[in-house]
C-alpha cells in the first residue's frame, strides 16, 4: 500500500469512517505482530500487543503527523508498549508476591518449539540485550529494514544507528565466543 492510500484512509477515518480502520489494519498487523513477538518473545503477549498497538494508535490518530510514515508510527507505538511491558515483566520476576497469578499464560508447547530453533547460546545473548538493542536486531534483522528506515523509526542518526548496530554484533558474537555458541551441524551462530 502507498503512502498516499494510507493518508487516504487515514483521512477517512478521521473523518468517522471506522471500517476504513480495519483496512490499515489488515495492512500493517503481520509487521506490527512479527515485531511484538521479537520484542517480547511470547505469542500471547504479542498478539495482546498488537491489540493495543492498534487502540492507541487510533485513539491518538490526531497526534499523528504526515510528516513520518504511518508504518514508523505504529513502530514507534509497538516499541514504548513492548518496552512497558517488559518491565512489568522485570517487575513480576523482582517482586513475585505482588502477582499472584497460577497460569501466567506462557505455552509451553510453543516455548519448546522456539528452543529449538532459537538455541540457548542465542537465546542468553538475545536475553543479555537491552530492549533498544533488540529493538535496533529485530528492525535490522528480522524486519530487514535500511538504517534510513530505522532512523526514521528512533530518531537517531542513519551513522549513529550503523555505530550501534555494529557494537551490537561484536557484543553477539563476544558472548557467543565464551559460551561457545554452536548451532546445528556443528556451524557458529551469528
Amino acid at each position: 500500500m502507498e503512502k498516499e492510500d494510507v493518508e487516504r484512509l487515514l483521512e477517512e477515518v478521521k473523518n468517522g469512517s471506522i471500517e476504513k480502520y480495519g483496512v490499515l489494519i489488515n495492512h500493517f498487523q503481520q509487521q506490527i505482530f512479527r515485531y511484538c513477538y521479537h520484542m517480547l518473545d511470547h505469542t500471547q503477549e504479542a498478539e495482546d500487543a498488537v491489540q493495543d498497538v492498534f487502540l492507541k494508535a487510533y485513539e491518538h490518530l490526531d497526534q499523528y503527523t504526515y510528516s513520518q510514515s504511518f508504518s514508523a508510527w505504529l513502530y514507534r507505538i509497538a516499541y514504548n508498549h513492548c518496552v512497558n511491558v517488559l518491565k512489568r515483566q522485570k517487575m513480576r520476576r523482582l517482586l513475585p508476591f505482588l502477582y499472584h497469578s497460577e497460569n501466567d499464560g506462557r505455552n509451553f508447547v510453543e516455548e519448546k518449539i522456539d528452543h529449538y530453533y532459537l538455541n540457548e547460546p542465542l537465546q542468553k545473548v538475545w536475553n543479555k540485550l537491552s530492549s533498544e538493542e533488540r529493538n535496533i536486531m529485530i528492525l535490522r534483522v528480522l524486519e530487514e529494514k535500511s538504517y534510513e528506515e530505522i532512523s526514521e523509526l528512533t530518531n537517531k542518526k542513519t551513522a549513529a544507528l550503523r555505530k550501534q548496530y555494529e557494537r551490537i554484533l561484536k557484543k553477539c558474537k563476544r558472548y557467543l565466543n565464551r559460551t561457545g555458541g554452536i548451532i546445528n551441524e556443528g556451524q557458529r551462530s551469528v
